[in-house]
């Protein structure tokens, strides 16, 4: 299984004294303390532009096409007013199940639909990440593959307690991988940072050259 798609490169990495998030996901700020970055976000419609590319990309394979469509919403995360010796890192995450893309619910009915439909199966998440400096653009994204046990009636209680305490009407499938009941699990493969919404160890490695 392939993990890590390049997108699209521009330049090479300068060396920055500052980071810039570009979301305000306590997930992704958490993940990424190591750099202490400055918190920002704009707003854009990422229902339009998912629907662009989306039918751009008609004619690769769904993986693909949504993971380019990722890239591209993660892009337009970080169009601002750069600053010299400023990285400034977007990202967003896709959650896969079968030939749909798993956005946020709209109510708790929606929620739970999403959330039973991944016991006995596999589903996929892609983050993508758009790293941008004044000469510099890189975008990837990242893929892995989360497995949910076959579905047994003992497991009711817990997901009603899951759905209802965890707050998952602003999480992507309704769920996070960090908040989850291990026994829901079977199991994962891939970089479980990929499924919380950034792919930490890849994008430290496309920004060693930029560290001071």
């Amino acid at each position: 299984m392939k993990y890590n798609y390049d997108y699209e490169k521009v330049g090479k990495i300068e060396k920055f004294d500052k980071v810039i998030l570009m979301s305000k996901s306590p997930r992704r700020r958490d993940l990424l303390n190591f750099l202490k970055p400055d918190v920002c976000s704009i707003e854009i419609n990422e229902r339009e532009i998912q629907k662009k590319f989306m039918d751009l990309y008609a004619d690769d394979s769904f993986l693909l096409m949504a993971g380019k469509t990722c890239c591209e919403i993660a892009k337009a995360k970080s169009h601002v007013f750069l600053k010299e010796k400023n990285l400034y890192i977007s990202s967003d995450t896709m959650v896969l199940m079968g030939d749909k893309i798993y956005g946020k619910p709209a109510n708790l009915k929606e929620a739970r639909l999403m959330f039973m439909s991944y016991f006995g199966k596999s589903h996929y998440v892609i983050s993508a990440v758009c790293l941008r400096e004044k000469s510099y653009l890189d975008v990837f994204f990242s893929l892995a593959e989360v497995r949910f046990c076959d579905y047994y009636k003992e497991l009711d209680p817990l997901i009603e307690d899951y759905l209802i305490e965890e707050n998952v009407g602003d999480k992507a499938g309704s769920y996070g991988i960090q908040d989850l009941d291990p026994r829901f699990i079977s199991y994962i493969n891939g970089d479980i940072n990929t499924i919380i919404g950034l792919p930490v160890s890849e994008l430290s490695r496309r920004i060693s050259g930029g560290y001071k």
